[in-house]
């Protein structure tokens, strides 16, 4: 059997979605349903099924599947074997982020790009965690574990928050000593849904007697607000390293940290272009951290 269909029917399988698995392949939607359809035919088994969460397994489809993925690691297996020099990695990793850490991963792109010239990140952020479609991610940061399986834990990476404030709000209003010493201030806050996503330190005791000055779920409209000097904000470390305009007033040691979870594709976490997108992510986090980080423990 060619095995051009089932690279395809593999990339549709695991993608979830005909954009998925044409961005994967760089080719058009059309020519992953042909390739796909034709397969289809020549088994006389329907593979595949379309629903409104996008192409799920028929139960011959997840048959098929094992073989053709034993099928695809034997072939890689022998052409790295036999390859004279190790294949450049290209293609695409979508990776899902809060908007906290795709900010820290963007300022180490360089480093990505000049170690793998032909592999681009697609980072789809939000606060405090992208919408994740199990089957269009490849890899996935969140403070949470994703819903229905299909990710394995890859490390988990301790984000610090800080308390920051503009040198002309510190002047008017003076500095908290303590997390409990916020009388009198006012505190530039997370919006109502986000507040267990708070250190716990800070979830407890924090912020206790200040005005709420304005509520947000963007880090960037928090910090600055903060910048414009309108109160205290509370933002991860990494987000506000270096910004211009403001300057923490309580660190991390006091605040406290928040562990973000770093998942990977279970079906994709040995393909080389996701392997190397991970071990970039885990060295731009120990980077902008400090830490040294927690391996992961298996499958979400």
């Amino acid at each position: 059997m060619n095995w051009e269909p089932l690279r395809f029917f593999l990339a549709l399988a695991t993608a979830g979605s005909l954009a998925g698995a044409a961005r994967r392949l760089r080719v058009s939607k059309a020519t992953v349903w042909r390739q796909v359809r034709a397969l289809e035919q020549s088994l006389d088994a329907p593979l595949l099924e379309r629903q409104a969460s996008g192409y799920t397994l028929t139960p011959a489809g997840r048959r098929f599947l094992g073989n053709v993925e034993g099928v695809e690691r034997t072939i890689e297996a022998a052409r790295q074997t036999l390859a004279a020099e190790p294949a450049a990695i290209e293609g695409e990793v979508r990776v899902t982020a809060p908007e906290l850490a795709g900010r820290a991963i963007a300022r180490r792109l360089p480093t990505l790009a000049a170690r793998h010239p032909g592999l681009a990140l697609e980072i789809i952020t939000g606060s405090p965690a992208a919408t994740l479609a199990a089957r269009d991610t490849d890899i996935a940061l969140r403070f949470e574990q994703p819903q229905g399986g299909g990710f394995s834990l890859a490390t988990r990476v301790p984000i610090r928050f800080a308390v920051y404030a503009a040198p002309a709000y510190l002047k008017r209003f003076g500095r908290p000593r303590a997390l409990d010493d916020f009388a009198g201030h006012r505190l530039i806050e997370f919006e109502h849904s986000l507040a267990q996503l708070a250190p716990e330190p800070w979830r407890e005791r924090g912020g206790r007697g200040a005005t709420i000055a304005f509520r947000s779920n963007s880090p960037h409209l928090r910090l600055a607000a903060a910048r414009a000097g309108l109160g205290l904000a509370l933002v991860a470390e990494i987000f506000a390293a270096d910004e211009p305009g403001v300057r923490p007033v309580l660190d991390g040691d006091a605040v406290g940290s928040l562990d973000l979870y770093v998942f990977v594709s279970a079906r994709l976490r040995y393909e080389p272009r996701v392997v190397a997108a991970l071990e970039f992510l885990t060295e731009a986090f120990a980077e902008a951290t400090g830490a040294r980080l927690v391996p992961g423990i298996g499958n979400a």
